[in-house]
């Protein structure tokens, strides 16, 4: 019997395989950012370099992804590395975007069928993924977060050191 995935659970399944088996040192999953991206799951590894996985369980998800402005202009989007994840059987190679990988799940298994090319991601995007992420956390007293203003706040005196 073949496992019905929902999309939760492929995200989930993408994210442990970024993490444990590609050895990404930080994997971030479904963060929605003000750049318009949101990445099923993201992940980075020494120099930056980035790997992006959609993640699709069903065929008209997967078309209507091509849709996306940040698809249309691949220079726009994230990941140098990109992949579709489907559970098994969904897509064929052959209806994955140029340069692409697809992956597939299985009950115990995530397959590599297809090998992605390398892209020019936006770093810049990315950057502010990473911001965004950093501005939620406050982990420890090395990270000091303030809230970003959009508009100068008149009447207000400049602190000592900014």
């Amino acid at each position: 019997m073949t496992k019905e995935w929902t999309h939760k659970m492929l995200v989930r399944r993408m994210a442990n395989w970024l993490k444990n088996t590609k050895h990404n040192t930080v994997v971030m999953s479904e963060l929605a950012t003000r750049n318009g991206e949101t990445p099923d799951v993201i992940g980075w590894i020494g120099g930056a370099a980035s790997t992006l996985i959609e993640c699709k369980v069903s065929r008209a998800d997967f078309l209507a992804d091509n849709k996306k402005w940040f698809r249309r202009d691949e220079e726009s989007g994230m990941g140098d590395i990109r992949y579709i994840a489907t559970p098994e059987g969904l897509l064929q190679p052959d209806e994955i975007p140029a340069g692409w990988g697809l992956l597939e799940a299985g009950k115990h298994y995530v397959r590599e069928i297809q090998k992605p090319e390398q892209k020019q991601a936006s770093k810049r995007n990315e950057c502010v993924m990473l911001m965004s992420a950093l501005r939620r956390l406050e982990i420890s007293t090395a990270v000091f977060v303030r809230q970003e203003e959009t508009q100068p706040v008149e009447g207000r005196e400049r602190e000592e050191g900014e």
